[in-house]
């Protein structure tokens, strides 16, 4: 009988590592995908750096970084993040409390052959550039993996930025997407070489929150905002984005729009309406991509949380080692507004002037008001209206 027993418990304590280990990985899988062991938190007004050590120490946690700016703090542990956020999240303490989501680039790799930029002409920009080409006081951060910073289209232009992956002042690019969206932003113009940029006087603020693989997390993405806004950035381009930004990249996100910036951000590239965040955001201008057909790019996706479209299939732009490369994909689609947005600041207007400005005057093609809920941008209309 004893061995019976004996046999019974061990059952027991086998059958109960393994219903607690799967429970434990069912937790973790709730989750959409973030940072391990990094959790963001942001506690309710009136409580003390005494009560807030008390509680970090009690949940053996400590304070990574501070996001000052937006009253939030970025905490780690060697705990699994889901054990992180039961002691925090439904503390008395505690306002706010959820995972360091994940973000990346919005972006698909294509390298046909391609000899001009269709994309200007399809959004009637030189007929723009005859009324505004912006100029050098206007600054549009370039939220992305960085950019090359001597890249002879580009170098010139460049205001100073920061590097929130490696944490320096040197927000150099090391995966070739932020350089491309940089050029198609605001690329140097009418110098006989190279491309043309969207906004030709316009200056770039490089922001480096993604790193060389194009991933990043939310909080990365807060600092590149909380920079802009702080810099007097009145054009503010995410060509990223993920399904979970939590309540801490909405307050980052306005955060920026109360300072006057006008928020641009992709839409992505996986053929869904799934909304995605930064671009699903209210006060954030959601941009699909389309053909040189004027047509929904087959990877973009859709939806009424989508504001406007641009042209985004094989876009030429500036690239890695002072090279230009052709790429596909919302990432593409975004800076083209975001250099429009950039025209409109230069006459003056705000960012909700300039967001009614870009979605208003914009182009009824196929699948406006089925894709998204404007049309496919003209830079010409946007810079006449009032």
């Amino acid at each position: 009988m004893w061995l019976w027993l004996g046999i019974l418990a061990v059952f027991i304590l086998i059958s109960t590592w393994f219903t607690l280990r799967y429970v434990d990985q069912r937790e973790t899988n709730t989750f959409d995908p973030h940072a391990p062991h990094q959790l963001l938190i942001k506690f309710k007004e009136g409580t003390t750096p005494d009560q807030m050590h008390t509680l970090h120490r009690k949940a053996k946690c400590k304070v990574a970084e501070t996001y000052e700016d937006l009253g939030w703090y970025r905490i780690e542990s060697r705990k699994k993040m889901h054990r992180m956020l039961k002691q925090y999240k439904d503390h008395d303490l505690i306002e706010h409390a959820h995972p360091n989501y994940l973000v990346e680039a919005s972006f698909i790799p294509n390298d046909p052959f391609f000899p001009y930029q269709y994309n200007l002409t399809k959004i009637n920009a030189p007929a723009a550039w005859d009324i505004s080409q912006s100029n050098s006081s206007i600054k549009i951060a370039i939220i992305d993996t960085g950019v090359q910073l001597n890249h002879p289209e580009l170098a010139s232009k460049l205001l100073p930025g920061y590097d929130y992956v490696d944490y320096d002042n040197i927000p150099e690019d090391g995966n070739g997407h932020g350089t491309h969206v940089a050029g198609i932003a605001a690329s140097i113009t009418n110098n006989g070489v190279g491309i043309a940029g969207t906004a030709p006087l316009a200056s770039i603020v490089p922001l480096r929150v993604l790193d060389n693989n194009g991933q990043g997390t939310i909080g990365n993405v807060g600092n590149g905002l909380v920079f802009a806004a702080n810099n007097g950035v009145q054009v503010v381009n995410l060509s990223l984005g993920g399904p979970t930004g939590g309540t801490f990249l909405q307050d980052a996100v306005q955060y920026a729009w109360d300072r006057g910036a006008v928020i641009i951000a992709a839409a992505g590239n996986d053929n869904t309406s799934f909304p995605i965040v930064p671009a699903s955001y209210a006060n954030v201008i959601a941009v699909a991509s389309t053909n040189s057909s004027d047509l929904k790019s087959n990877f973009s996706n859709y939806g009424s949380w989508v504001d406007m479209a641009a042209p985004g299939d094989t876009i030429l732009s500036t690239y890695l080692g002072g090279s230009y490369a052709y790429l596909s994909g919302t990432s593409m689609a975004a800076p083209q507004v975001a250099g429009v947005a950039a025209l409109l600041a230069s006459q003056g207007k705000t960012n909700a002037q300039i967001r009614d400005a870009l979605c208003f005057a914009s182009d009824p093609v196929s699948g406006s008001g089925i894709y998204w809920t404007y049309g496919r941008l003209n830079a010409h209309q946007s810079v006449q209206v009032p």
